[in-house]
């Protein structure tokens, strides 16, 4: 049960279908009665019924973790591991009384000496919990914070978790340390305590989307250059009230409105094991993106380069999405430490100015941007600066926009991602538009305030304002 390379390109299938983090429901005004009536009729009856289920897991849970060690080194055994084969049933139990009552498998899970990892995507909701336990609930790799959730903590430590605090410096790399010396122990079958350690499983994207696309893979499961099972979930139901997105129509109206339905559907499919090759067990990165490409072509969706981190740049959940915008510009100029960094800034400005291409060119195309610019294609910081003006999504920034981002801000080539997305600090300052025609070394080291209304003067109509903030590489 292994990946069939031969049928694969690893090339994505890289197109924008719109904002990923963000979700709205709209019901046909002839389904409107219909749900209407199910609330008064239907969903309270399901909602007391599977609270009565959760109960009755969240009591076995409290059971099965009484007096156990919370340091998550020993896999449970005995009676606990078939008391939490039980809590998983009454889980799945509470979802049919919800409504969900048909769920299809295709393909077969795989061995955990086979693939210790089990990669499942996309990740759309709290109703992730109905697949998760339908595969057994295996180990999972989640945020620390969501051991803090009243009842779905308590369910979350019978699997033993690898957690990881996003606010601690060292946990990532701790996190990724246990998780490949844990899933080499699952590939070796190696016991503990004579249990062997569960599959590990992971939602690589790393938050909910709403599944018109694949975000970026984080490579921690693909850092132990172990091989892993892809799993897709679909979900094809006539309206989606699964998915919980940071921007949309609120989780609590969607919970309710899936409740209403006379049925919810889920597919879960089990691609054969993908075994990674020389060259992605030297580059993580490669690994996730080529999974994540089998993944996609079997859901039928595309992907995109978005990570977790961008959501909030993306919607309006954030606070302060547009003081933050000016941050990064204020953070990313005043790292402006050697001259002559400076000057090579200046020099590429001068050049975008007084060249044919801005007078010529409405729009570029990243490939065109980087020509002029002479970087190389795949440097990361240049894909960062692009997708900050491509504000619309349209795969093309204006020239005007690009030469006034060049004067604004230098290219921050010797920042990775990471330390880029760390430059947001307090100060907002900002070139005016008045500084547009001159180009002055004087001139292009001279901040200033810019108010919200001057905002226009970087050509971003005023819908920036309302409905988007920028994508961060």
């Amino acid at each position: 049960l292994q990946m069939n390379r031969s049928s694969i390109s690893t090339a994505d299938n890289m197109q924008w279908t719109g904002n990923p983090f963000e979700h709205f429901v709209s019901i046909a005004p002839k389904d409107r009665l219909k749900y209407a009536f199910m609330s008064i009729v239907l969903a309270p009856i399901r909602i007391a019924l599977a609270g009565i289920m959760f109960g009755m897991a969240y009591m076995a849970a409290i059971i099965t973790l009484f007096t156990l060690d919370t340091s998550f080194e020993h896999p449970l055994n005995g009676w606990r591991q078939m008391s939490k084969d039980i809590v998983a049933q009454l889980v799945i139990m509470s979802h049919f009384m919800m409504g969900f009552h048909r769920v299809k498998v295709k393909g077969r899970r795989a061995l955990p000496t086979e693939a210790p990892i089990l990669v499942i995507a996309p990740h759309s909701s709290f109703f992730d919990t109905l697949p998760f336990c339908c595969i057994g609930a295996p180990s999972v790799v989640g945020k620390k914070s969501l051991m803090k959730i009243p009842f779905f903590g308590k369910l979350l430590s019978l699997t033993k978790p690898i957690l990881v605090d996003r606010n601690e410096k060292g946990s990532r790399s701790s996190a990724a340390h246990e998780l490949k010396q844990r899933a080499n122990l699952v590939f070796n079958g190696a016991k503990n305590n004579g249990m062997q350690w569960p599959q590990i499983a992971i939602f690589p994207e790393g938050t909910c989307t709403n599944r018109s696309q694949l975000i970026s893979f984080k490579p921690g499961a693909f850092m132990t250059q172990l091989p892993v099972q892809p799993v897709c979930l679909r979900w094809p139901n006539k309206y989606d009230f699964i998915s919980w997105t940071w921007e949309g129509t609120a989780p609590l109206k969607l919970f309710w409105l899936s409740v209403c339905q006379l049925q919810t559907n889920l597919e879960i499919e089990f691609l054969p094991v993908y075994v990674p090759n020389e060259a992605e067990k030297g580059d993580a990165n490669l690994y996730a993106r080529n999974v994540r490409a089998v993944m996609a072509r079997c859901l039928q969706i595309p992907t995109d380069d978005y990570y977790v981190e961008d959501a909030r740049f993306l919607t309006l959940h954030g606070k302060g999405k547009l003081e933050e915008f000016f941050d990064l510009l204020n953070r990313l100029n005043l790292s402006l430490s050697l001259d002559e960094d400076l000057h090579s800034l200046i020099a590429v400005w001068n050049y975008l100015r007084h060249s044919e291409f801005s007078a010529k060119h409405f729009a570029v195309t990243y490939n065109e941007f980087q020509s002029y610019l002479h970087f190389p294609k795949d440097q990361i910081s240049l894909r960062r600066v692009f997708n900050i003006m491509d504000w619309m999504f349209s795969t093309t920034v204006e020239c005007l926009s690009e030469v006034d981002f060049v004067k604004i801000v230098r290219l921050p080539y010797e920042l990775s991602v990471a330390e880029a997305r760390q430059l947001y600090q307090k100060r907002k300052r900002f070139f005016s538009s008045q500084e547009r025609i001159s180009s002055s070394d004087d001139d292009f080291q001279k901040p200033m305030i810019v108010e919200r209304k001057k905002f226009s003067s970087f050509n971003f109509p005023p819908i920036f304002l309302r409905r988007r903030c920028i994508e961060v590489y």
